[in-house]
């Protein structure tokens, strides 16, 4: 062992924890002083300088070097050394070899960063000049070219250690390298790139302890770049955002800088509109106790030379720089002002839901309601449904709604996810918006991808977020081995390369600890999908399967912690949250809070967020936890980067304190070792990291290899190499050359000189061609110059002389043209005075002549139409003489029938009775007299006419059942095959077929009527004793092939019976069997299929086409009214009808050139034979010697053999008809036997599987199977429900409906909720139109209208559609309408083509209006037609667009669409007012946008007809309502206007200003008022009145409803009037309790102030003011003997019965009218003596006396109790402000009374029975009528103390 011989002044390496550099300061006495690194000196004797411990210091090392691979001394503290002298040398960035290395200064250094240094790295190469980001950028830029690959750069590092800079530094630079590109200007693209930074570190970074910019987010940016090298696109894929981030701070820690730029840099103005105060009154921000830091590092610093650097302390007034700086990038990306303030109202909002506090108090209750208030106006929520949310735990069971209340830490977590939820959906929202806005075009050149995620943490306490962040830098980190020493060193190996392999640090074995099956993630997803899944579940599994791994710590002391030693050091994880964050579990009620927002951005932001009942639990993914998404997303993005070529940038912090000029070893030497740098020196400085193929290489610098001749790549390679004398900077393996940077370098700079001198050769020469030829161009343009001025010269001159000619000709003429017209003029004027007399002269006898003949015309005139009038009253008296003889006739044939039936009946009995003679002899007597009792009965019968037609019709009905039962029976023997089964019925696929819009094109849609597959004449063979073949025509359609004797080119052909056909008078009456034939416009009918035309019938001609006859009993009817005569016809059934009726019709009234257009249809019932491809086993050819190309088709039960015309042909039908093998292993989700039913008399037993990708049928369980449905998410499945003896629900699919049946309801639930599931986890299928709606939203002006211009589909068309618009689930459109929605669409936007031109609009807006409340599915799909007809008018005050806005405004004042067809509406509207301003269609658009905004109610009835009026002249309706004592007010109704808008208004115009008395409107019939609900609208209640209640009187009323308040001395006289009315109203109800002289004196009161003083000859009604009751000792007695007297019952009993009843009645009234006048006596008498009273005096002694009574101002309700507490059975219930009393009736006594506070709940059980639940009691029950009444009223009474307590409060 040797010793160190070093001298003064030297260096030397001291070793400890790693080598330190010394400086040998002097030597005496043996004993060096050496001053080491941090000014220590030591004092060591020369003996002691061994190798062991001292090591002379390499040159490279004293001096420092820019790459550490080049340093002489290889190991960590050369390498520590190395960093330190550059980092205080102001040189923070160092190579080592292509991979830098980045010292976080935390200081700004001039010209670092400036314009010139950008530019000088530019055109450098790697390694030219001092090492920098620029350089790395620049590297990467120029790689595009050179290796045609992508690149990417990879930014790695602690937290603070300076990545997001990095980041910013190479976006930068390669904007400005594109701006080169671009004439020295940035693109929109880089612009929006740049923008983008501020955006997304206001709103993904926050101050963390280790730093004052952390991202709390992970962000891969690519830029893509053309071929010229400008940035044409990118994409910011992001990972990871800490949402709890936003509820919740560590420690001197704060929330994302958005918030707290939001709360300082907001302007006052903006301020007070979204109600934002100081920031220490908003928890989210405060908590933490970090608002305002004095030493604040931020993000956004401006150096000397302009350019961003590090961070730099600056005082928190920054915060509205910062402001400034995302306002503008939100420009810069498009955002309008709107939704910028959309962006800062949710963000509000946020913070103020933070501020939501809650205490205990039976469950969580709100503190303070201001901040709810606060949060439901920022998030434009309902402010009941938001506390509900917060408080409540809402879940759906069953179809039930069931509410359970929450703890204070449920409802803080409720409070929370909310928050989080807002804000990630809002940052995701903004990242997508800023891809749409850099979106690439589809082909880019390459693309450059810059990696910045978040850095390896490790703070007191780790949680779920930083397991997942250190599990990125563990991916990042092995991406980072695998590139530099795993792949590098295999491909040394593989290429034969001299090398010694490097160690180094491998982390496979922790990652394999993190994702191997039972591996970290394992476990806690599998403990997340598990219900009841715990926190410490997971950590006992975690100890139990990884306690012996080495990377894995588990402590000693049981807790909630585990640890994982990383590559970077261990990390002890506490698990609390663990699975609550892992699950991101957010309640589907609180989804469906935020998507019900009005706010329509809040909606956007969770369109796609689905519930999770939304597919079920069956379609739910096993990934779908946090961390398997974030660990797919991390896959993905190791695939990126695996694809790309890697440049590494490696940031480091110097200290932990961010402090500058501060170099902390420890620090710096773990970053440097568990980063793997040493070994990464090592094998940069021996390894060869550039390496291409010879090829390659030839390729490239073919100009420096000129000089060598040899013809073999590898051997041109190495002499070239050979020659340079670098013999240790390359090297030659098998296929490859391994070369050093620095001799890539040099070749390149080599290869750019002689590339360059060549091609100034190449200028040099073609600068010459190009000079030669614009010399020869400047000759020719010279000679043709010349030749052209002579030609003008000569021209000029030949002019002049023509000029002069043509004047002196001019002259010459005029004089001779003078004389001549001159002579004519003279005859002319003598011809023209002959033939004036002339003209005279005729014109007197014409005169004459008219006279006579108008004369003569008038008496005709008069003559004709006496005629005339004469002939139609005669055609009128013949028309009724036929009607009423025709009448007589119809009314004698039901008469002779009933007689036949009757002769019928009385000859049945008289058989039984001959049958009861033969019996014995004792009973003969009996039955005799029986007879003779019947036969008097069944007289009695015949005289009364209405019990004679109910036999009449009973009989009937009997025929009618026995004919269907004959006719199920029938159809029950004809059963020997399956019906259709669905087999081909697949999912229409990503396609646009499917629902494929019609616009100008004329395409149509295969959805709406299916076409056939293939089709063609076949010979098919008859299975008889002859075995002819005949000639067929065959059609494969569907699951079907049909045959048929002839082709079916027609539009519809079918049996029907037509009335007349015979010569004779009789047979013209006849209805007969004909065979119709459809084609063009001719409807032709035969007596056969096939055989002789009997006659035609030109659709053209037909004036109208009738549904209904004159005879009400002939269904399925159609009538063609032609000139000539009426064709009467009937169809077989009512399915054919109406698709006759449609096809007459459409022909009728379709123009000749549209006719090509309507699809020929295929009418199975023609065909003469069918098969059934679910029973087809089999198809193949087959030999026949007396026909060729035969091939035969096996089913269940038979073969069916056919011929073709060739062997092409028939191995076309064979592959057609040929089974399908497909696979059908699927996993079935539920199985088991179900019924396929038909009707009641056809059904089938099937084993059924439900797979994920539909129904597959067998016909036992291991059996063949008989068909298959496929599911997507257009099927829909009905609710079961008892029929044909089982329980059925319905399977809608594309083509048709299946009915299935189970045993039990139970299984039949299970079915239809499985398969629900399936539908539902289904992609959302959308069509064309859905699809450029959503590109619509993001697009500007220019692009809509390109939109517009190419898609027809979106515009407005005079062709019908062929298929929806929207995609409409399959089914029928209703209960009452089998027709299935596609078809009902399609058929209402032909309704639209002839609303064009009907002169009645408003019976036809009111019909469609009324199918809509039946089709409530139609409702998006008739907006969607609307919008379309009213958008890309050409002349958009045209009548037919102005119906169709009519139309639009009718529709939005009565339906309310979804969100999305609604946002489609704001933008058509908004469209259309601006850019047709002034137009008569503008005003219509504004109109639209009122509704829109004042948001429409779904309706509960049609419009009235004066409504819709209203609407389409733009105007209010105005109505009436009516007060007491005759007023009435006259209010303008809207369709916005609710009752409690209308009650508003009525109160401020009449001056009634009640704080807590609660008006309302009520429905008023006769005496029964009927109170109208708040949120009712006023227009739905005119509509009902028009609609439900015609003839009968009715009126909206308005009055008190509910009363608090009534100090009468204190009361407003208005009010007082209510009062005053509303108590006479009890009082005349009979709902006060008094004796009748008290009640007496009330109604004498009431007369006082109604008439006046007392008249004796004043009549008034006496039930106006009194309820006269009638004693029930008196009533039973009139009613005592009303069967007494009839004796036994016989003839004449009804009507003896009647005649009672009529005398009762009368009595009755007698009784009455003596009661009556009773009273009015009495109340006359106390009247006289009110005489002198005052109108208002009265009142007032009225009230005196009401008040006495304790309920007086309550709601009194007759019920009658259920239960047995009380004694009395019928009595009052009083509901009033304070409680609920209950009275007997009449009675002023209550007989218990419950305070609101007592009473637990309150509702109706069922219709007709009140329930109220009181506390420590059993529930009362009581039965009423006005239950609902009762409910509504004490929910007022409730509401008002509520909010007095809280005021109070």
């Amino acid at each position: 062992m040797g010793l160190v011989e070093v001298q003064p002044g030297g260096w030397l390496w001291v070793k400890g924890d790693v080598w330190l550099p010394g400086e040998v300061l002097s030597q005496s006495a043996g004993q060096l002083s050496i001053k080491l690194d941090g000014d220590e000196v030591i004092k060591v004797p020369s003996s002691d300088l061994k190798t062991e411990n001292y090591a002379v210091m390499h040159g490279s090392s004293v001096r420092g070097v820019p790459d550490m691979a080049s340093l002489g001394d290889l190991h960590e503290g050369a390498i520590l050394y190395n960093l330190k002298q550059r980092y205080f040398n102001n040189k923070i960035y160092t190579y080592i070899g292509s991979i830098l290395v980045a010292v976080n200064p935390y200081k700004p250094i001039s010209g670092l960063y400036s314009n010139e240094n950008l530019e000088k790295y530019s055109n450098a190469f790697l390694g030219e000049h001092d090492p920098h980001i620029y350089a790395i950028a620049n590297e990467a830029f120029r790689n595009i070219w050179k290796s045609g690959e992508s690149q990417c750069v990879l930014i790695s590092g602690e937290s603070g250690a300076g990545k997001t800079e990095s980041t910013k530094m190479i976006l930068d630079f390669l904007s400005a390298q594109s701006a080169k590109k671009t004439n020295g200007e940035k693109s929109q693209i880089s612009s929006r790139i740049l923008s983008s930074s501020p955006i997304l570190e206001a709103f993904g970074n926050a101050k963390t302890v280790y730093n004052h910019n952390s991202s709390r987010f992970g962000k891969f940016i690519q830029l893509y770049f053309s071929s010229e090298g400008e940035i044409v696109g990118g994409n910011i894929s992001h990972y990871l955002l800490e949402k709890n981030r936003t509820v919740g701070q560590n420690p001197d820690e704060r929330n994302y800088h958005i918030f707290y730029q939001l709360l300082i840099g907001l302007t006052d103005p903006l301020k007070s509109k979204l109600g934002i105060t100081d920031p220490k009154d908003f928890r989210y921000v405060s908590e933490a106790g970090c608002v305002r830091d004095p030493n604040l590092e931020r993000k956004s610093r401006k150096n000397p030379d302009g350019r961003t650097s590090s961070d730099k302390p600056i005082p928190p007034e920054q915060d509205k720089d910062d402001f400034k700086a995302v306002t503008t990038a939100f420009e810069v990306m498009g955002l309008s002002g709107e939704t910028v303030e959309e962006i800062l109202t949710i963000l509000t909002g946020i913070l103020y839901l933070g501020n939501v506090k809650f205490y205990a108090d039976g469950g969580a209750q709100i503190e303070d309601r201001n901040p709810v208030e606060k949060v439901a106006q920022h998030l434009n929520l309902n402010m009941e449904q938001l506390t509900e949310g917060l408080t409540h735990n809402k879940r759906v069971m069953r179809g039930e709604t069931f509410l359970s209340p929450l703890t204070v830490e449920q409802a803080e977590t409720s409070r929370d996810s909310i928050t989080m939820a807002l804000y990630s959906q809002l940052f995701d929202w903004i990242i997508q918006r800023i891809n749409n806005r850099i979106k690439a075009p589809k082909s880019v050149h390459s693309s450059i991808g810059v990696l910045d995620i978040f850095g390896f943490e490790n703070f007191q306490i780790n949680r779920f977020e930083q397991f997942n962040i250190n599990f990125a830098n563990e991916k990042l980190q092995q991406y980072f081995n695998k590139h530099i020493f795993s792949l590098e060193q295999l491909e040394y190996n593989q290429e034969g390369i001299s090398w010694t392999d490097i160690d180094w640090c491998d982390n496979a074995g922790c990652i394999d600890l993190i994702e191997r099956k039972m591996g970290v993630l394992s476990i806690i997803d599998e403990e997340s999908r598990f219900p009841k899944g715990t926190d410490k579940s997971m950590l006992d599994k975690l100890h139990g399967a990884n306690e012996k791994n080495e990377f894995y710590i588990k402590p000693k002391v049981a807790g909630t912690d585990f640890g994982i030693r990383h590559y970077a050091g261990h990390v002890v994880y506490n698990t609390i949250g663990f699975l609550e964050k892992n699950r991101g579990s957010f309640r589907d009620d609180l989804i469906q809070l935020l998507k019900d927002s009005k706010s329509d951005f809040i909606y956007d932001l969770f369109e796609g967020v689905k519930l999770s009942t939304e597919g079920g639990n069956r379609g739910k993914k096993k990934g779908n936890t946090v961390a398997s998404q974030f660990k797919d997303s991390l896959s993905s993005l190791m695939q990126t980067l695996s694809a790309s070529n890697p440049y590494f940038v490696r940031c480091v912090k110097p200290n932990a304190q961010k402090q500058s000029n501060d170099f902390r070893n420890e620090m710096m030497i773990n970053q440097l070792r568990y980063s793997g740098m040493m070994q990464t020196v090592v094998i940069r400085k021996s390894g060869f990291p550039v390496r291409r193929l010879y090829s390659d290489f030839t390729a490239r610098y073919y100009p420096l290899l000129a000089s060598i001749y040899t013809q073999v790549a590898k051997d041109k390679c190495c002499l070239f190499l050979t020659k340079l004398e670098r013999p240790k900077e390359w090297q030659a393996g098998k296929t490859k050359i391994f070369m050093k940077e620095t001799l890539e370098n040099t070749l390149e700079q080599e290869r750019i000189a002689v590339l360059g001198k060549a091609a100034v050769m190449i200028q040099k020469h073609w600068r010459a061609v190009l000079a030669r030829a614009m010399v020869k161009k400047r000759l020719a343009r010279i000679v043709k110059i010349q030749s052209m001025i002579r030609a003008h010269i000569y021209r000029r001159h030949f002019l002049r002389t023509r000029q002069a000619t043509l004047i002196f000709q001019r002259y010459i003429r005029g004089h001779l043209a003078r004389q001549v017209v001159a002579e004519m003029w003279a005859e002319k004027c003598a011809q023209l005075e002959a033939e004036i007399a002339a003209q005279k002269e005729a014109f007197e006898a014409r005169k004459r002549e008219m006279e006579r003949l108008r004369k003569e015309q008038q008496e005709q005139e008069a003559e004709r139409i006496r005629i005339q009038m004469e002939e139609e009253e005669a055609a009128r008296k013949r028309e009724e003489e036929e009607r009423r003889l025709r009448d007589e006739q119809e009314m004698k044939e039901a008469i002779i029938r009933v007689e036949e039936l009757e002769q019928q009946r009385k000859l049945e009995e008289q058989r039984a009775l001959q049958k009861q003679r033969l019996l014995e002899e004792e009973e003969e007597k009996r039955r005799e007299e029986e007879r003779v009792a019947a036969e008097a009965a069944a007289a009695e019968l015949m005289d009364d006419e209405d019990a004679l037609n109910e036999a009449e019709a009973e009989m009937l009905r009997h025929l009618d059942d026995l004919d269907e039962a004959i006719k199920d029976a029938a159809i029950d023997e004809d059963i020997d095959e399956w019906w259709d089964l669905d087999e081909d019925d697949e999912y229409p696929g990503s396609g646009d077929d499917t629902f494929s819009e019609f616009g100008d094109s004329g395409i149509g849609d295969e959805e709406i009527s299916a076409r056939p597959i293939h089709s063609g004449y076949l010979r098919v063979k008859d299975v008889g004793k002859l075995s002819r073949w005949k000639q067929k025509y065959c059609i494969l359609q569907g699951d079907s092939l049909l045959i048929f004797n002839a082709k079916q080119d027609y539009l519809k052909s079918g049996w029907m019976r037509k009335k007349g056909g015979g010569k004779g008078t009789l047979s013209r009456r006849n209805w007969l069997p004909r065979f119709f034939v459809l084609q063009e416009t001719m409807l032709t009918y035969y007596d056969t299929e096939g055989g002789e035309a009997k006659g035609q019938i030109n659709l053209r001609h037909a004036i109208k086409i009738l549904e209904h006859s004159l005879d009400k009993n002939r269904n399925n009817y159609i009538g063609i009214v032609t000139p000539e005569r009426t064709f009467e016809l009937i169809a077989e059934d009512e399915p054919e009808h109406k698709s006759w009726l449609r096809i007459l019709r459409e022909v009728n009234r379709t123009p000749d050139e549209n006719l090509h257009l309507m699809k020929e249809e295929v009418n199975p019932r023609n065909a003469v034979a069918s098969i059934e491809l679910l029973e087809l086993e089999s198809c193949h050819r087959v030999e026949d010697k007396t026909e060729n190309h035969v091939f035969c088709v096996i089913t269940n039960d038979r073969v069916h053999y056919f011929s073709a015309e060739d062997s092409e042909e028939m191995f076309r039908w064979i592959d057609l008809l040929s089974p399908q093998d497909e696979d059908l292993k699927h996993s079935a989700l539920r199985a088991g036997y179900v019924s396929l039913v038909k009707s009641k008399l056809i059904k089938r037993k099937v084993y059924m599987t439900l797979t994920e990708k539909g129904i597959e049928m067998y016909k036992r369980r291991e059996g063949a199977g008989v068909g298959k449905i496929s599911l997507h998410s257009l099927c829909v499945v009905s609710n079961p429900e008892e029929r044909y003896g089982e329980f059925c629900f319905h399977v809608h699919v594309r083509k048709r409906s299946y009915l299935f049946g189970c045993k039990t309801y139970e299984d039949a639930l299970n079915w239809t909720e499985e398969i629900t599931d399936v539908i539902l986890g289904k992609d959302q299928f959308q069509t064309r139109t859905e699809k450029l709606v959503v590109e619509l939203r993001n697009l500007h002006s220019d692009e809509v209208d390109e939109i517009y211009r190419s898609n027809p589909i979106l515009r407005y068309t005079k062709n019908p559609i062929m298929a929806p618009i929207l995609a409409l689930p399959y089914g029928p459109s209703s209960s009452t309408n089998p027709k299935r929605l596609q078809d009902a669409a399609v058929d209402m936007y032909k309704q639209f083509l002839m609303y064009e031109g009907t002169p009645t609009p408003v019976e036809f807006i009111e019909a469609v209006l009324g199918q809509l409340f039946e089709t409530p599915h139609l409702i998006d799909e008739l907006y969607c037609q609307l919008i379309k007809q009213t958008a890309y008018v050409k002349d958009v005050d045209n009548p037919q667009n102005l119906r169709y806005w009519m139309f639009l405004l009718c529709v939005l004042a009565t339906f309310t669409p979804s969100r999305k067809v609604l946002r489609y509406l704001k933008f058509h509207v908004q469209r259309c007012t601006q850019r047709y301003s002034g137009t008569e269609m503008y005003k219509s658009a504004v109109y639209a946008e009122g509704l829109i905004a004042a948001g429409v109610k779904q309706r509960e009835f049609v419009p009235s007809r004066e409504e819709i009026k209203k609407i389409m002249f733009l105007k209010d309706m105005p109505a009436v309502v009516q007060c007491y004592g005759g007023w009435n007010c006259k209010i303008m109704v809207t369709p916005t206007l609710t009752a409690r808008l209308a009650v508003a208004r009525l109160l401020s115009g009449m001056g009634i200003k009640s704080k807590y008395n609660k008006y309302a409107l009520f429905e008023k019939y006769g005496q029964v008022y009927k109170v109208i609900e708040d949120q009712t609208l006023i227009a739905d209640v005119i509509a009902k009145f028009e609609r439900k209640h015609e003839g009968e009187e009715c009126c909206i009323f308005f009055k008190l409803f509910a009363v608090v308040e009534f100090n009468i001395s204190r009361c407003d006289p208005l009010e007082l009037v209510f009062l005053y009315e509303l108590t006479c109203e009890q009082i005349q109800r009979g709902m006060f309790p008094s004796d009748k002289v008290s009640l007496a004196e009330l109604a004498a009161l009431r007369c006082q102030y109604l008439y006046g003083d007392y008249k004796p000859d004043k009549t008034y009604n006496v039930s106006d003011v009194y309820h006269v009751v009638i004693p029930k000792q008196e009533r039973r007695a009139s009613a005592g003997g009303t069967l007494r007297g009839l004796g036994t019952l016989g003839k004449g009993t009804i009507r003896k019965l009647k005649d009672l009843y009529i005398d009762n009645e009368r009595e009755d009234e007698l009784l009455a009218a003596e009661h009556e006048e009773k009273a009015r006596n009495t109340i006359n008498d106390f009247w006289k003596t009110k005489n002198g009273l005052s109108k208002g005096a009265a009142q007032q002694e009225l009230l005196k006396i009401a008040t006495r009574w304790l309920a007086f101002g309550y709601g009194i309700f007759d019920v009658e109790l259920v239960d047995t507490r009380f004694r009395e059975k019928e009595l009052w219930l009083a509901v009033g402000h304070n409680d609920v009393a209950i009275y007997p009736r009449e009675k002023s006594i209550p007989l218990e009374v419950y305070t609101y506070d007592s009473i637990v709940g309150f509702g109706a059980t069922e219709e007709n029975v009140f329930k109220i639940t009181i506390e420590g009691q059993s529930p009362l029950e009581m039965g009423t009528q006005d239950f609902l009444e009762i409910s509504r009223l004490m929910k007022t009474y409730i509401s008002i103390m509520v909010r007095r307590k809280q005021q109070n409060r």
